[in-house]
């Protein structure tokens, strides 16, 4: 709570009841780098929590309040009312991967217009390989990390009485703002903007509500 809290003007104080957790991933290498993005300029877009590749759990603001994370517009933000009611947690990772232009046994990340290497196709625990939006390769998410955000959801759904629930399968990688606007439960950021990938197929999703 202290090692990446942010200040006050760097969220919203306003409390709010909560029912929804959103996943999100960085599309980032640490927790750290997360939270600089959010401190340089102050906008009020954060998560109120982050959970770095080793697991550590990170509390940047009251779970209560609130901070911009969704980036809905038009009618169906209704006066960020999604941000308001939910509770988002980013975990740190790269997100997409996209083969190397030059040499094809090479992932790439965003940086340099994924020009940044992150691993080779034989390192096989590094990536997931699954078609999603547009792209083949997701960076692999480690199982302690992972465990640490089944284990900060089922917090979380304790504390504020949040279902701890998933959409239905069919529905778990599909943007349907219809369907989400009234759901209540675990959701990703894929659900509610349809340019967006995370949390992708590389995550246990499966794990958090089984």
């Amino acid at each position: 709570r202290k090692k990446f809290a942010l200040a006050p003007g760097q969220f919203f104080a306003q409390e709010f009841t909560k029912d929804l957790l959103v996943l999100h991933f960085t599309a980032g290498h640490s927790a750290r780098s997360a939270y600089d993005t959010w401190r340089a300029p102050p906008l009020q877009v954060a998560t109120a929590y982050i959970v770095d590749t080793d697991g550590s759990i990170y509390e940047c603001f009251s779970p209560r309040a609130w901070a911009y994370h969704l980036g809905v517009t038009g009618a169906a933000s209704a006066n960020w009312k999604h941000d308001k009611r939910s509770i988002g947690i980013e975990i740190a990772n790269p997100g997409p991967l996209v083969t190397d232009k030059t040499n094809p046994q090479q992932l790439n990340w965003w940086p340099g217009d994924f020009t940044s290497k992150w691993c080779t196709l034989a390192e096989t625990t590094k990536y997931v390989a699954a078609p999603y939006r547009g792209f083949s390769h997701f960076a692999a998410f480690p199982t302690g990390q992972s465990d640490a955000v089944i284990a900060l959801v089922d917090h979380l759904c304790q504390a504020f009485s949040i279902p701890k629930v998933l959409a239905p399968t069919a529905q778990q990688s599909e943007f349907d703002m219809a369907y989400f606007n009234t759901f209540k439960g675990i959701a990703t950021h894929q659900n509610f903007r349809k340019d967006k990938s995370d949390i992708g197929p590389a995550f246990p999703l499966a794990k958090v509500a089984p």
